[in-house]
């Protein structure tokens, strides 16, 4: 143990000489990276990833090398598993929201990300992959007596219903009634359920009224068992990107997979 830290503390010493400052700063019990560690980290971390990638695929021979994806965990079962359930290659996937899997991806810990928002970051490249329209549902039996038209008299009755949210601060709700009445929705939920899945089976249940995506609850609309209850005249939207390293441009593996995913919805339209 010894000799493999004297080894270790021999070889950042050349690497601080040749860099010609310093990778870290050493405190007791652990060594914190400097600006320039990490400036150097950001700089040799894609040719390390092409060469991990590149020996893997001569162990495995003409095995592929697994992708690893990001994605929210709700559009991945709706929208993603249709396109690779005929994918030949090695897949890992990777659930959470659109902000941690970026941080993921900035960190080689992902290779690519399905994001619900366009967030600047640097170094990652965002390719138009999908628009998610959203629709305003509730149970079979639930309707509004309101004239369609009457964008004031709609808002006061929605106002009344019992309103079901991914969180407390009403994210997609808030977008919907932003979009459709010019202002922030003044109510708060009656249940707070963060599970896309399950908010639609508590809507078609009866339990009460939500903004869900188009793609999960049409069908349910279709066969009777929802209401689309209100659509405004602009349709509410949200656009989806594919998003990778800048670095890994010209990687053919990654390449592929984010070309197989744009095809994939180059002709799939969700109205």
């Amino acid at each position: 143990m010894a000799n493999r830290l004297l080894k270790l503390s021999q070889h950042l010493a050349a690497l601080e000489a040749e860099v010609g400052a310093p990778l870290f700063i050493r405190q007791p019990r652990r060594m914190v990276p400097t600006e320039r560690a990490v400036a150097l980290y950001n700089q040799v971390a894609p040719a390390i990833d092409r060469l991990e990638r590149t020996t893997s695929e001569l162990r495995g021979g003409t095995r592929e090398t697994v992708v690893r994806i990001g994605c929210p965990p709700e559009y991945f079962r709706e929208r993603l598993v249709p396109v690779l359930a005929h994918d030949e290659g090695r897949v890992a996937v990777t659930f959470g929201p659109t902000a941690a899997l970026l941080d993921l991806l900035e960190d080689h810990r992902l290779d690519v990300v399905v994001a619900t928002r366009h967030l600047p970051r640097k170094g990652l490249l965002f390719v138009h992959l999908d628009t998610e329209r959203f629709w305003l549902v509730g149970g079979a039996g639930v309707c509004l007596a309101a004239d369609p038209e009457d964008t004031a008299a709609v808002r006061a009755e929605l106002e009344r219903q019992p309103w079901i949210s991914y969180s407390e601060d009403l994210p997609i709700i808030r977008r919907f009634w932003m979009e459709s009445f010019g202002e922030r929705p003044g109510f708060a939920p009656q249940l707070v359920v963060p599970d896309l899945h399950a908010i639609a089976g508590l809507v078609e249940r009866g339990a009460g009224v939500s903004v869900l995506p188009a793609y999960l609850v049409r069908a349910p609309v279709e066969a009777g068992r929802m209401t689309r209850l209100w659509a405004p005249r602009r349709p509410v939207q949200n656009e989806i990107w594919v998003v990778y390293r800048l670095a890994d441009r010209n990687d053919a593996v990654i390449s592929r997979f984010v070309r197989q995913l744009t095809d994939a919805f180059a002709q799939d339209v969700d109205a």
